[in-house]
């Protein structure tokens, strides 16, 4: 793995980390690996920015990182119990450390309790009058397969953490590895513990899918932590009332604080973002410009373009019978519009998502057959993982869809107006997290509704081009603005701030954090749900005799 071209957001990580990290060391928990070893002897990269910018973090901090064993290469490596450096330079590398699976354990966490049971229910994607169906297999999977995997990464981490030379700081990452957390504290009670969730937090009536002992050890492994992540300030306001309607909990809304089994745990959005530079400089890549040259050989005079997974998560049926509308009413447009869907297949291993991906297919092939003329295919479906031809993509859109059903973020909101040369318009999905920074700028839709979003597009193909520049302008500062490194510096800031000291006196109140609430509540009230709070954290610590 080579290291990350030092860019200005990759620097600010490290001087950030640097600055605010210097009492703790840092162990990153993730279910897969940042790098994937291969049989011969070569790291494979994981894919995205986020990837880039965590493995920034753990370089300039020498953080361990530690993830299941998912591949026979990688078990070998968990029974040797020795690291995987992630790259030949020791000034850039960081050891990876893998918790042993069982193949069939793993399977059983990752393809039935992590995809679908959890996703699906983060995503609002059960069909609930038929599933989920929670029968035996389903809490086989998460006796035999979740809870284990969870255990053989926590205790990994803990083996490690006792070995550090100054405070554990825990970063643990997204739905995969809820329980792991509690297993943590119970160990070791003075670690500094965080953990980001990646994907949307439903509301409390659909998390109900869930049976009830699921959830509660969802909720307690999760408020084990200091400090919870969230993307977005609707998923914390949803958090925050899962805490109440769920678990009986009290909580301080405006603060986004829960007061569980006598400590304060902070509840907080961090808006995940890109490397804006790194992006800019691919978007200008020898690769990139080729297959954008190609790309200019058969693009028709006007171009839609989506970037996705084959997630059902992502809409992608409703997207292209959006277009089949626009084409329906517009026939204008017939031979002067294509949309291009270039999507990476998604989890082929679960059932629902092969089944998806055969209804994309479909779906295209019969819309391509209605209004197809002579060489011009209205639809182009191209399947692959390509992040050259991503980018391209990018680079040479119109308008760029964006409508997911539910999305903790979606960065192809964010990606796709960066490098894009043609002042493209965005056409985002209100359910999309991108969308509470830039919806003002996008032109929103309802995700379900694809009679809005045909005219969204139309509209958008429409648009003078002083309108495209002014609306691709601002979403471009805006994400400039907000770009990855002052996502992971806020998560820094607050586990400086907001972690409690390592020597804790009894009593509830010489539990409080070093910073005051009212200057969190100053600082971040952006952040904070727009609900006035039912309980401030001055009253919960002061009510907190005999809570449990």
């Amino acid at each position: 793995m080579s290291p990350p071209e030092q860019t200005p957001a990759l620097q600010a990580i490290g001087h950030d980390a640097a600055r605010l990290l210097g009492e703790f060391s840092p162990i990153i928990l993730s279910n897969r690996a940042p790098v994937e070893p291969t049989s011969t002897g070569q790291l494979v990269s994981g894919a995205g920015g986020l990837v880039k910018a965590l493995t920034s973090l753990a370089t300039a901090t020498k953080a361990i990182w530690v993830s299941a064993a998912r591949s026979e290469i990688e078990r070998g490596l968990a029974t040797s119990g020795g690291p995987l450096n992630s790259d030949s330079n020791a000034d850039h590398s960081f050891p990876i450390f893998f918790a042993h699976t069982d193949p069939d354990a793993y399977q059983l966490h990752y393809a039935v309790i992590s995809n679908p049971l959890l996703w699906f229910a983060h995503h609002y994607l059960w069909n609930i009058a038929i599933e989920p169906v929670v029968d035996q297999s389903i809490y086989r999977a998460w006796f035999d397969g979740y809870r284990v995997v969870n255990a053989a990464i926590a205790d990994r981490a803990v083996a490690l953490g006792r070995q550090l030379p100054r405070r554990p700081l825990f970063l643990t990452q997204d739905y995969q590895l809820y329980l792991a957390p509690e297993l943590i504290r119970s160990a070791l009670p003075d670690a500094a513990m965080q953990h980001f969730i990646h994907v949307p937090w439903p509301e409390p009536r659909y998390m109900k899918v869930l049976p009830a002992a699921m959830r509660e050890a969802i909720f307690k492994g999760l408020l084990a932590n200091d400090i919870i992540g969230l993307q977005t300030s609707l998923d914390v306001h949803n958090f925050l009332r899962c805490c109440v309607e769920l678990m009986g909990l009290r909580v301080a809304e405006a603060e986004g604080a829960v007061f569980s089994g006598g400590r304060l745990v902070w509840v907080r959005a961090y808006p995940v973002s890109i490397d804006v530079d790194a992006m800019k400089q691919l978007g200008e890549s020898p690769a990139v410009r080729e297959v954008e040259a190609e790309v200019a050989t058969w693009r028709p005079e006007m171009l839609i373009v989506r970037v996705d997974r084959t997630d059902p998560s992502k809409n992608l049926i409703r997207g292209f019978l959006a277009f089949e509308r626009l084409l329906e009413d517009h026939r204008e447009y017939h031979g002067r519009v294509t949309l291009w869907a270039f999507l990476q297949p998604s989890r082929q291993d679960v059932d629902a998502y092969r089944q998806y991906l055969d209804l994309v297919q479909s779906t295209v092939a019969r819309i391509n057959s209605r209004f197809r003329q002579g060489a011009w295919e209205p639809t182009r479906l191209d399947l692959g993982e390509d992040i050259h031809r991503a980018v391209a993509a990018y680079r040479s859109y119109d308008v760029l869809l964006v409508n997911p059903i539910l999305d903790g973020m979606n960065l192809v909101a964010k990606e796709g107006p960066v490098v894009n040369q043609r002042s493209g318009v965005l056409v985002l999905s209100e359910s999309a997290g991108a969308h509470e920074e830039l919806g003002g700028h996008a032109l929103t839709i309802n995700p379900f509704d694809v009679e809005i979003t045909a005219r969204a597009i139309h509209r958008a193909l429409q648009m003078s081009r002083a309108e495209r520049e002014e609306r691709s302008k601002a979403v471009n500062q805006i994400v400039a603005a907000n770009d990855v490194a002052r996502w992971i510096r806020h998560q820094l800031e607050d586990i400086r701030s907001l972690t409690p000291p390592v020597r804790r006196l009894s009593g509830a109140a010489e539990a409080q954090p070093t910073r005051s609430a009212k200057a969190i509540r100053d600082e971040r009230q952006a952040n904070a749900p727009g609900r006035p709070p039912r309980e401030s954290v001055v009253d919960l610590y002061s009510n907190a005799d005999g809570e449990r």
